[in-house]
């Protein structure tokens, strides 16, 4: 059975600086709390754990005039700005591509469009874009969200970063064709970030050439899942795993070639050990009578 990896994976680059903020702080003897996981992924929050940098899950978790940490995601400026006002010491570690699209939104908003993001409405990154919207914009996963909705004379689309190209594309060519129907002006800008496009593009390539694809990251990984859907879109099996234990023997019992890619969140290490699980399986295919 032969593994072969996806030409993109793994760590992004706004992840691992996020990650090697706190870390330096940590390790420099400050107790940091980040609201939220600093990433989605358990073993870096373990990791993380170890050298005192902790995930809460409100400010009143926290203790008077500690160091905050925003995480990659993002949050909404309110929440920065009830933090200082309540004397906690702020480490912004939202990543950058995040940053654009926050900004983006406000000057959309500030332009008097409608604003729409396509994206998932819980995620943590989205609950920060609509926050700097001023509460404004509007979150869609499909033309049927925007059932009884009445747009301004000016609407503009924009997407969570790690959405799945395919499916923004087609959303955004339903929604143009309709509001250009209806006499609206429209703009689409695509704000999902060259990482995620670059991973979805790769997990393509591998699936159509592999029997099977395994897609290692955290269970909340917004940018796993989209990988899995990615490979699952061309015809291949495809499988997310968060930890050792969630990799199922039967799964390769008719696998030549085994596809491997891993979320923006996810180590090396795990990917190796993960690699090294798979190559333990000892496949027995079925014998013809």
């Amino acid at each position: 059975m032969e593994i072969v990896r996806a030409q993109a994976m793994g760590f992004c680059f706004g992840v691992r600086d996020a990650i090697d903020v706190v870390r330096e702080l940590g390790e420099a003897g400050t107790t940091v709390y980040t609201l939220g996981a600093i990433v989605h992924n358990p073993q870096i929050a373990e990791q993380l754990e170890e050298i005192n940098v902790h995930v809460v899950g409100d400010l009143d978790d926290v203790p008077p005039g500690a160091v905050v940490a925003i995480t990659a995601h993002g949050a909404p400026p309110d929440l920065q700005e009830n933090a200082e006002a309540r004397g906690f010491k702020i480490i912004d570690t939202t990543c950058p591509l995040v940053t654009r699209i926050q900004k983006t939104a406000l000057d959309l908003v500030n332009q008097r469009y409608s604003v729409l993001i396509y994206g998932d409405s819980k995620h943590k990154e989205v609950r920060g874009i609509v926050g700097w919207s001023g509460g404004k914009a509007r979150v869609i996963a499909s033309m049927a969200d925007l059932e009884g909705w009445t747009p301004t004379r000016r609407v503009a689309l924009i997407s969570q970063s790690t959405s799945n190209v395919e499916k923004f594309i087609a959303l955004a060519r339903d929604l143009v064709g309709d509001m250009v129907a209806r006499g609206i002006e429209i703009r689409v800008i695509n704000t999902i970030c060259k990482p995620t496009k670059e991973r979805q593009r790769a997990v393509r390539e591998l699936a159509r050439d592999v029997d099977v694809v395994i897609a290692i990251g955290g269970l909340a990984s917004a940018n796993t899942r989209k990988l899995v859907l990615a490979a699952q879109e061309e015809g291949t099996a495809a499988y997310q795993v968060e930890r050792l234990d969630d990799l199922c023997p039967e799964w390769f019992q008719n696998a030549d070639r085994v596809g491997v890619t891993a979320g923006a969140s996810t180590p090396d290490v795990v990917i190796d050990q993960v690699e090294e699980r798979i190559q333990s399986y000892e496949v027995r295919k079925p014998v013809l009578a």
